[in-house]
């Protein structure tokens, strides 16, 4: 039975949808999101391991587009010594970039741990191509107990025009009224999985480790 069931979800994984490295959501390495959606009918499942002033984390979750340009999502977060926490976000692409206009998008998450106040954010999302393959990203949130945060991103592929199979990844973050600086990696190892790699440095060091798979 265990191996009908290994055997199961691998077939489903190969008839899948493909999953796509340039695709950036938040915490996959890094804080920010670009703006654009999860593909229509594609299911997400991405864990992630993170190591921050000697607490191990783990973070889940699943994702899923339920209709052109938008998706939602649950997961949830726990770091050894604090509480777990569960969220449901909801991810919606707003406009493409045409011309000089840079593409738009948002997300509204809803948080909740046992003993601690739960919040909602709203991020907004500005994604724009900057020379031929690089990419500049703005994010705003807008959190009901956070004062607002700032996120300026960039990706660029690594390796083209050889191989288009991963993507350099830094940003500039100011949440929570700290400032932390970011570097990751995101590499396509089949159509429909992806691993991640990034490490955040501000007040504290924290590096993540991730992978996602497509269905």
């Amino acid at each position: 039975m265990k191996l009908f069931g290994v055997s199961l979800v691998l077939m489903l994984a190969s008839l899948g949808f493909a999953n796509d490295h340039n695709n950036l959501e938040r915490g996959r390495p890094l804080l920010f999101d670009d703006a654009y959606s999860i593909a229509y009918g594609e299911r997400e499942f991405e864990m992630g391991f993170n190591l921050a002033s000697g607490h191990f984390g783990l973070s889940s979750s699943f994702g899923f587009g339920f209709s052109k340009n938008q998706d939602i999502s649950v997961g949830f977060d726990a770091t050894n010594g604090t509480s777990t926490v569960g969220e449901f976000s909801y991810f919606r692409n707003v406009s493409r970039e045409i011309g000089d206009t840079p593409a738009f998008g948002f997300r509204v998450t809803a948080n909740s741990a046992a003993g601690q106040r739960s919040s909602e954010i709203l991020r907004l999302i500005a994604t724009k191509a900057w020379h031929q393959y690089d990419k500049v990203h703005f994010n705003v949130d807008f959190d009901t107990v956070r004062s607002p945060g700032f996120i300026l991103g960039y990706s660029t592929p690594l390796g083209y025009p050889k191989k288009f199979d991963q993507s350099v990844l830094a940003e500039v973050a100011y949440q929570q009224q700290q400032t932390s600086v970011g570097v990751g990696l995101r590499r396509q190892i089949s159509p429909q999985s992806v691993v991640d790699f990034g490490v955040q440095a501000g007040k504290q060091t924290r590096f993540t480790i991730g992978y996602t798979i497509g269905f």
